[in-house]
C-alpha cells in the first residue's frame, strides 16, 4: 500500500523540480577539480521530451556540482521542444552548447533547423534559439549565407487566373 501513496507523491515532486538528465556514452571521465564530466562515444542524452545525440558530450559543473553548461561536439543530431510543444526543432550541427540557467542553444557549424510544425528549414553556421522567449536567430558568411526553407500556400482563385 505505501508504494501507491509514493507514486503520486513522485509525480507532483518531478512537477515542481528540475528534469532529470540522462546520458549514455561508450566510455564516461570526469574531474572534480576541473568541474567537467566528458562523454565520448555514441552519446546519447534525453532530458524532458529534448534529445541528442552526437560524438562527445561535456558537461560543466558550478561549485555546487549543478550543471551550468552542456557542450555537444561532432555530428550533432537532436530534437527541442519549445512552449509546451507549441515548436519542436529537429537538426543538426558540428557543435551545440546549451546554457540551463537561460535555456539558451548556440549551434556551430553547418546547422540545419527544421521547424516541423510550420515546416521550414533554417540553414546557417551559427543559430541561436531561445527556449523561454521561443525565438531564433541566424547567421551566415559571405561563403555560406543563411538559407530559410519554406511552403506558401497558394489561393485557389489567383491560381485561376
Amino acid at each position: 500500500m505505501k508504494k501507491y501513496l509514493l507514486l503520486p507523491l513522485l509525480a507532483i515532486s518531478t512537477l515542481f523540480s528540475s528534469q532529470q538528465v540522462e546520458i549514455t556514452a561508450d566510455h564516461f571521465e570526469a574531474s572534480d577539480v576541473k568541474k567537467v564530466t566528458k562523454f565520448i562515444g555514441n552519446v546519447h542524452m534525453i532530458k524532458g521530451v529534448d534529445e541528442l545525440n552526437a560524438s562527445k558530450v561535456y558537461v560543466y559543473f558550478d561549485a555546487k556540482k549543478k550543471p551550468i553548461k552542456y557542450e555537444a561536439i561532432g555530428n550533432v543530431k537532436f530534437t527541442i521542444t519549445m512552449n509546451d510543444g507549441k515548436k519542436v526543432y529537429k537538426g543538426e550541427s558540428g557543435r551545440l552548447v546549451y546554457t540551463p540557467k537561460t535555456e539558451i542553444y548556440e549551434l556551430y557549424e553547418n546547422v540545419k533547423l527544421f521547424d516541423t510544425k510550420l515546416d521550414r528549414t533554417l540553414i546557417g553556421e551559427k543559430v541561436f534559439v531561445d527556449k523561454q522567449s521561443g525565438k531564433a536567430r541566424v547567421e551566415g558568411s559571405k561563403e555560406k549565407p543563411v538559407k530559410f526553407i519554406f511552403k506558401i500556400e497558394e489561393n485557389n482563385a489567383s491560381k485561376n487566373r
